[in-house]
Order: C-alpha cells, then sequence, then structure tokens
C-alpha cells in the first residue's frame, strides 16, 4: 500500500476519534471516518490538482487532509442534530 494513502487513512481515522473524545460528537464514528476519507482522499487530489505544498509531508497532502476531516467530523455533528434524550 502506498504510504500517502496509510497517512490518509490514519488521518480519516484518527481526526474524527479525537473530536469525538474531546467534543462527545460526532456520534456515528463510522459515518464521520467513512466521510473523512472521502474528504482526505478529494483534499489530496486537489492539493496535488493545484500544486499546494504547505503542509506536505512526503507525498500526503497532510494539512489539507486535516482540514477535510475535521470538516467532515463538524458536517456529521451538525447532521445528528441534538441528543435525543
Amino acid at each position: 500500500m502506498p504510504p500517502t494513502v496509510v497517512v490518509l487513512a490514519l488521518v480519516a481515522a484518527g481526526v474524527p476519534a479525537g473530536v469525538r473524545a474531546a467534543f462527545g460528537r460526532p456520534r456515528s464514528l463510522a459515518k464521520a471516518c467513512l466521510l473523512a476519507l472521502a474528504l482526505a482522499a478529494s483534499a489530496q487530489a486537489l492539493g496535488e490538482l493545484a500544486g499546494v505544498t504547505f503542509g506536505v509531508v512526503g507525498d500526503a497532502q497532510l494539512l489539507l487532509a486535516v482540514v477535510g476531516a475535521v470538516a467532515a467530523a463538524g458536517l456529521v455533528a451538525i447532521a445528528e442534530g441534538r441528543a435525543k434524550r
């Protein structure tokens, strides 16, 4: 497996899990991780096309992937709405 894919997968799994540990949201961690993976991969492609070199580790657009994963966790948390008790 290419190292870039490993880094993006770790970001996509780690960022939503960290956000959930810190804030208790998003409650649906699997959905947040799946969306984070999609957004991290999209950020990788867009960064490559745009020629962004800031926040790059090896071939991975790490900074853009983290931004995409945080956005994914936020989007899932917003979509879930308030907790029903």
